[in-house]
Order: C-alpha cells, then sequence, then structure tokens
C-alpha cells in the first residue's frame, strides 16, 4: 500500500516529528535552566508532609533572580525542609549541598538549580523516619516511630496517613518503611502530571517561536508534498531513515534534528524565510515575497491569505503538544502500511 494520501501523511508526519523533537529538547533544556524539576519535587514533598504548597509559578518567582532569605526559627522549620537536609536526601543535590532554607523560601534561579532532580521513595522513606525519631545509631524501633507519630498534633497533615500506615505494619519496621514509599510514589505520580501540565505552557511558548523563527506552514507544507512527487519521494525517504531521540543526548539529538531541518529545507519543502517563487520576476510587495500575502491574486483577498497562513502557523503549533514519542509511533505505524505489511509470524 503506497498511495499518494498515505505518502503525503508519511512526509508531513514526519514534520511533526522532527520539530516536536526539536522542541522537546529546547524545552527540557529550559526547564534545567529553571530549575523547573527540583522545583517541582520539593512543591511536592512540600505538599504531602505540611500540607500547604501551590503549584501556580509566577513568572516573577519563576525567573527570579535573588532568593528569599528568610531565618526561621528552628521549631517552626518546615517538615520538607528537614527531609531535604537529611543526608539521605542531601547527597542528590548540586554538589551534595541543597540551598539554605529549601521549601520555605521563594528560591532563585541559581538555588533551584542546586535542588535534588529526583528522591526515590526509599530515600523519601528512610530521611522521613531520621526526621521523626532522630536516632544517631540507626536502631530506631517501631514503638518509637508509634510513639513520635502519636505525639503529632492532630492538624499535622500527615499524622493521619502515619497512623494508617503503622496499623498496617503491624510491629515490622520494614512493612511501615515501604508503606511510605508507596505513599510518596503514588503522591509524586500526581506531581509528574502537575509538571508535565505546567510545562506543556512553556513547550507551546517554545514552539511559537521555532515555528515563526523556520517559518513552517502546516498547510502550505501539505500542499507542497501532495502536488510535488519528487519532493514527496525524497521526504518520504528521510523520514523512513528519521531517528528517535529518546535514547540520545539532548546534544546529540539537537544536532541530529538540526541536519533532519537542513534536509528538509535542501529537499524543496516551503521551510523557512526567503523571497517566494512568484516573486522572482516579478513586482511584489514586502507581504507577497515572504508569502504572507498572494502574489497571483488579485486585490481583496490577501486577508484570507494571510488568515490561512495563521491556520498552518497554529496547526504546527498544537502538532508539537502530542510530544516526539507519538509521532514517532505514528511514523511507524504509517511506515508499516506503506510497505508490504508486518512479517507472519512463524508457526
Amino acid at each position: 500500500m503506497d498511495s499518494l494520501i498515505l505518502q503525503t501523511a508519511i512526509g508531513l508526519v514526519f514534520i511533526f516529528l522532527t520539530f516536536s523533537a526539536l522542541v522537546t529538547v529546547l524545552t527540557e533544556g529550559a526547564a534545567r535552566m529553571i530549575g523547573l524539576r527540583g522545583e517541582y519535587l520539593l512543591r511536592g514533598i512540600r505538599s504531602l508532609v505540611d500540607g500547604k504548597s501551590t503549584f501556580e509559578l509566577p513568572w516573577r518567582d519563576l525567573l527570579r533572580r535573588e532568593s528569599d532569605r528568610r531565618v526561621v526559627p528552628s521549631e517552626q522549620t518546615p517538615m520538607v525542609t528537614k527531609i531535604i537536609e537529611q543526608p539521605m536526601v542531601s547527597p542528590s543535590a548540586d554538589k551534595g549541598s541543597p540551598p539554605a532554607n529549601a521549601g520555605n523560601a521563594k528560591l532563585s534561579v541559581h538555588d533551584r538549580r542546586r535542588l535534588p532532580s529526583y528522591v526515590s521513595g526509599r530515600a523519601f522513606a528512610r530521611a522521613l523516619i531520621g526526621v521523626l525519631v532522630a536516632d544517631v545509631h540507626g536502631q530506631t524501633t517501631i514503638v518509637d516511630i508509634k510513639d513520635k507519630v502519636s505525639d503529632l498534633t492532630a492538624d499535622n497533615p500527615i499524622r493521619g496517613p502515619l497512623l494508617s500506615l503503622l496499623t498496617e505494619a503491624g510491629d515490622d519496621v520494614t512493612r511501615f518503611r515501604e508503606g511510605v514509599e508507596e505513599w510518596y510514589d503514588d503522591h509524586m505520580a500526581r506531581v509528574s502530571g502537575w509538571y508535565k501540565r505546567h510545562v506543556r505552557w512553556i513547550s507551546l511558548g517554545i514552539a511559537a517561536v521555532v515555528i515563526l523563527l523556520f517559518n513552517v506552514n502546516a498547510v502550505e507544507i501539505t500542499r507542497s508534498l501532495y502536488t510535488d512527487e519528487a519532493l514527496r519521494g525524497s521526504v518520504v525517504s528521510q523520514a523512513v531513515d528519521s531517528a528517535n531521540c529518546d535514547d540520545k543526548d539532548p546534544a546529540v539529538c539537537l544536532t541530529d534534528i538540526q541536519k533532519e531541518i537542513r534536509a528538509v529545507h535542501t529537499s524543496g519543502l516551503p521551510v523557512g524565510w526567503g523571497t517566494v517563487a512568484a516573486c522572482a520576476t516579478s513586482d511584489c510587495n514586502w507581504f507577497e515575497r515572504i508569502g504572507l500575502a498572494d502574489p497571483d491574486d488579485g486585490v481583496g483577498h490577501d486577508i484570507g491569505y494571510f488568515l490561512l497562513v495563521l491556520v498552518g502557523w497554529a496547526l504546527m503549533i498544537l502538532a508539537v503538544v502530542p510530544g516526539a514519542r507519538f509521532w514517532f509511533d505514528a511514523l511507524s505505524r504509517l511506515g508499516s502500511l506503506r510497505s508490504t505489511g508486518p512479517k507472519p509470524a512463524s508457526r
């Protein structure tokens, strides 16, 4: 099966994949630069153990240049700050030293980058027990834990969950620790969803810049692929050889994507800014030369033409939302349809 429509779809999905991968790499780089993963980890732990956290990050806080250096009395130090400073967690921070007052202050971009970006359930459970029962000899018993949890105030957000976990664990410290790990992992799975929703807005912003920078118009690309047989064959060949970025270093992946974009441009696809062919030998105004108005049409249709350009840009920007993984899978399925089909299973 190798129809005109199928080949056009493969070429279009390849373009979606290429620019989705580029936006994904740039988004991950931006998230690392502003320490977003560490910030969400911190807020996730705080919402679990202190019960008060917001995942709204205004731009003025996201790009803060100086941290809020409040000094908090030790008896009022939030549980999250104590956990981050525990020996089981603090080595995960940059240079093994988390920023001061982490979890109880608005951190600067520099300090957020020092936060650990990942804390395992096991490390969290050991750190939490270490905060509740400070036992330098490492011989904490279930009785010690029960006494400390019972002494917590009724309005403490971790008192109820920990009492339930203690009831399930009986007299087994190991079972209690495993219960805390599962409790933490379940909560952080929700935090991961909140993080992805926040990052999606960053991705859309980066996508808008990338699509406008490269002038990638889904409508115009579809038209070119459908009407130009040589161009369609060239892009489909590139699509078949396209690479997946999942297992690559981001810098290597970005280099490969840049090569793919150059290959797409040289193949003749309408990607990038430049003088349109219709204006090469005739007089055109600036909008017509760069493709924002139709040089072949009469007066009065430029607004409709420009709106169609906006639609093409919008479709490309929205195409990055599913992510590169989605488009790679779609390209693989379309490739299977184009071929003679999967190899029959041997009997």
